[in-house]
C-alpha cells in the first residue's frame, strides 16, 4: 500500500499532461487583448476616416464663402460637417466644428507676409470625436479621442462661366473717395475689377493664363462701359496704342440695342451729314478676344510684379494693374459731354440743345441689354457655360434726351434743328418712346419734369426713353435674369436722392414719374411711390431681400455728402464693405474650392 501511494505521488509530480492549460489560458488572454486592440483601434480608424471626410466637406463648403463673415463660414461648414443633423453626421462627434479664417503664406503674392490683420485667403476646419472601446475597456482604456483638420481655399480651377463686367464711366465717378485711399471712385472701381480677376485666377486649367484663349478656357470675361465709346477710340483704351482720341473724344450719345438681341456688335448710326459707330464693349475686337469680345488671358501666374495680371491682355490694358500702380487706358467721361458743339452751361434762358449739358448722363438699360446680348451669343458658342453680369455704379439714372438718338453728335445746320438718327448697319433702335421738347431748358431750370416732353401722354417709361430710366434699368436686369443670367450689382456711394418724382428739391430727381409695372413674370405693380439709386441697384440684382445663400447685391460706402449710408444688402455677409472685399466675394462664385496640405504655414486672422 505504501509503495502504491508513493508511486502515485511520483507520477503526479512528474506527469506533464495538462500543464499546457495555464499557458493556453495566458495565451488566450493575450490573443484576446491583441484582437481587442485590433478591433478597437481599427474601429477608431474607420471613425477617423469618416470624420476626416466630413471635415474635408465642411472645409470645402466654408472655403466657397471664405470672404464672408465668420458666422457665414460656420453656417456653411455646419451644413456638411459631422455633428448631428449635418450632411456627414457621425454619432461619435463631440461638439460643432471649429472654423477659422486664416491667411496661408503660400497663397499670398510675393513680398507679402501674412499677419493677424491680413485678409483671409483660406479656411481651417477642426472636428473632434470620442470612440468608446469594447475589449480595451478591460484594461482601463474606456475611449479613444480623435481629431481631424482640413485646410481649404479658393485655389481650384474656375467653373465654366461667361462674365460681363459693366463699369460706370460717367463724370460723377470722378469724385475722390477717402474711404478708398483718396483715389477717385472711378480708380477705386478699376482697382476692384483688378481684384476680381486676381480672385478668379487663371481661366485655363494647368496654364499660367497669359496664353489662355477663349476656346480652350473655362471662363471668359468681357468689359462693358457706359456711356458708349466711338469704335475708332477702342484701341486707345484696350491696347493703349494711342491716347489721341477722335473728336468729340471719345464718347457719344447712347446707342440703343434691341431688348431681344441674341448677339452684340457696335452699332452704326447715320446722323446729319455723318456716320458714326459706338460700342458699349471695350474689349470688342481687341487682340485675343473671341467673336463676341470675350477673352481669357487676363491672368499670368508668372508675373507677381503685376499682381498676377497679364499686362498684355486687352482688359488689363484698359483697367491697369497693381491697384493703381499702372493706370489703365480706360478713360472717364466728363461731367457733361459736349455733344453738340455748343459752349457754356445751361441756364434759365438757354435751351438744352444749345448748351454743353451736364445735368446727368447716366443710363443703364441700353448697356445691360448690350451685355446680355453678348452673353447670349457666348453661351451659344460654349454650351454648358453659365452667364453672369456685374454692374458697378452709383445707381442714379438721369440722362436727358439730348444724349439719345435723335439727339445730335454735332448740331448741323443749326442748334435748333432736330436731326433724326437712323441705323445704317446692325440691328437697333433709332427712336425714343417719348417725343422730345426742343424748347426745354436744362433739368435744373425746369419747373416740372413734363417740360422735357412735348406731350405728357407720350411718357411711357418703356425702353428706350428718357423718362423712368431707373425702372427701365430694373426691367433690363429682370430680362437678363429671365434669360438665365446671374446679375450682380454694386451700389458704390449710392446717393439719397435720384430716380424719383419731382418733389421741388431738384429737377434732376424726377426721371421716374410714371411708375410702370416691372417687366418680370408674373408682372407685379411697383409698390413704391418713389425710387432711389440704392433700390434701383438692388432690384437689378438677382437676389433681393435675403432670398439666397449668396448675395448678388452689394453696397460699398463712399466718403462725402449725400451718400446713402443705409445702402447695404439685407443679406450682406462680406467681411467689410471695401471695394476689394466685395470683389473677392463676387469672384468666389466662379472658382472651385480646393483642399490644401494642412502642414502649410498660416496665420489666424481677425
Amino acid at each position: 500500500m505504501k509503495n502504491n501511494s508513493m508511486s502515485y505521488v511520483r507520477r503526479a509530480l512528474t506527469d506533464q499532461r495538462g500543464q499546457v492549460l495555464p499557458w493556453v489560458t495566458f495565451g488566450m488572454v493575450s490573443m484576446l487583448g491583441m484582437a481587442g486592440l485590433t478591433i478597437d483601434v481599427g474601429h477608431a480608424y474607420v471613425v477617423r476616416s469618416q470624420l476626416q471626410g466630413g471635415t474635408n466637406a465642411a472645409a470645402l463648403a466654408a472655403a466657397s464663402d471664405e470672404y464672408s463673415s465668420s458666422t457665414t463660414l460656420t453656417t456653411e461648414a455646419n451644413l456638411f460637417a459631422s455633428s448631428s443633423g449635418d450632411a456627414n453626421t457621425n454619432s461619435y462627434t463631440t461638439g460643432s466644428p471649429t472654423v477659422e479664417s486664416i491667411c496661408v503664406q503660400a497663397l499670398e503674392p510675393s513680398g507679402t507676409t501674412c499677419t493677424a490683420s491680413s485678409s483671409p485667403n483660406a479656411v481651417l476646419v477642426t472636428q473632434k470625436a470620442t470612440v468608446p472601446t469594447t475589449f480595451l475597456n478591460v484594461v482601463g482604456i474606456h475611449s479613444m479621442p480623435i481629431q481631424t483638420t482640413a485646410l481649404a481655399a479658393l485655389a481650384g480651377p474656375v467653373n465654366p462661366w461667361n462674365v460681363a463686367i459693366i463699369e460706370d464711366g460717367t463724370g460723377s465717378m470722378a469724385t475722390a473717395d477717402t474711404d478708398c485711399g483718396g483715389v477717385s471712385q472711378y480708380q477705386c472701381a478699376l482697382n476692384g475689377i483688378q481684384q476680381l480677376l486676381q480672385t478668379i485666377g487663371p481661366a485655363c486649367p494647368g496654364s499660367t493664363g497669359a496664353t489662355c484663349m477663349p476656346a480652350t478656357s473655362n471662363l471668359r470675361v468681357g468689359l462693358f462701359y457706359f456711356p458708349n465709346v466711338l469704335t475708332a477710340d477702342l484701341p486707345a483704351m484696350n491696347a493703349c496704342s494711342s491716347m489721341t482720341f477722335t473728336e468729340p473724344a471719345p464718347f457719344t450719345v447712347y446707342t440703343l440695342p434691341l431688348k431681344t438681341a441674341t448677339s452684340y456688335a457696335p452699332m452704326t448710326y447715320t446722323q446729319g451729314p455723318g456716320t458714326w459707330t459706338a460700342s458699349y464693349e471695350i474689349t470688342y475686337g481687341a487682340a485675343t478676344t473671341d467673336a463676341n469680345g470675350f477673352l481669357s488671358n487676363y491672368y499670368d501666374s508668372a508675373s507677381p510684379s503685376t499682381d498676377y495680371l497679364n499686362p498684355n491682355s486687352a482688359i488689363v490694358q484698359a483697367i491697369g494693374y497693381g491697384q493703381g500702380a499702372k493706370t489703365g487706358c480706360l478713360q472717364i467721361s466728363e461731367g457733361g459731354i459736349n455733344l453738340n458743339g455748343a459752349q457754356g452751361n445751361p441756364g434759365s434762358t438757354v435751351l438744352v440743345n444749345k448748351a454743353n449739358v451736364g445735368e446727368g448722363i447716366t443710363y443703364y438699360a441700353s448697356v445691360i441689354y448690350a451685355a446680355q446680348a453678348a452673353l447670349t451669343a457666348e453661351q451659344t458658342a460654349y454650351p454648358g457655360s453659365k452667364n453672369a453680369m456685374i454692374l458697378l455704379s452709383d445707381g442714379q439714372a438721369n440722362t436727358q434726351w439730348i444724349y439719345f438718338p435723335p439727339g445730335t453728335l454735332a448740331q448741323t445746320p443749326s442748334q435748333d434743328t432736330a436731326q433724326a438718327s437712323t441705323i445704317s448697319a446692325s440691328l437697333g433702335l433709332n427712336t425714343l418712346n417719348t417725343s422730345i421738347n426742343h424748347s426745354a431748358y436744362g433739368a435744373y431750370y425746369l419747373s416740372t419734369a413734363n417740360q422735357e416732353a412735348t406731350a405728357l401722354n407720350a411718357n411711357t417709361g418703356l425702353y428706350p426713353d428718357f423718362f423712368d430710366e431707373c425702372q427701365q434699368a430694373i426691367n433690363a436686369g429682370m430680362d437678363a435674369q429671365n434669360a438665365g443670367t446671374t446679375v450682380f450689382t454694386i451700389a458704390y456711394g449710392a446717393e439719397n436722392t435720384g430716380c424719383v418724382s419731382y418733389s421741388g428739391s431738384h429737377p434732376d430727381d424726377y426721371t421716374d414719374i410714371t411708375l410702370v409695372a416691372l417687366d418680370k413674370t408674373p408682372n407685379v405693380s411697383f409698390s413704391l411711390t418713389t425710387l432711389s439709386p440704392c433700390v434701383t441697384m438692388e432690384d437689378i440684382a438677382s437676389s433681393i431681400g435675403g432670398g439666397s445663400t449668396k448675395s448678388t447685391f452689394f453696397g460699398v460706402q463712399q466718403s462725402g455728402s449725400g451718400v446713402d449710408a443705409a445702402c447695404t444688402s439685407s443679406d450682406q455677409t462680406v467681411v467689410g464693405t471695401a471695394m476689394n472685399d466685395v470683389m473677392k466675394a463676387i469672384g468666389s462664385n466662379f472658382v472651385k474650392a480646393k483642399l490644401l496640405p494642412s502642414t502649410l504655414s498660416y496665420v489666424v486672422t481677425t
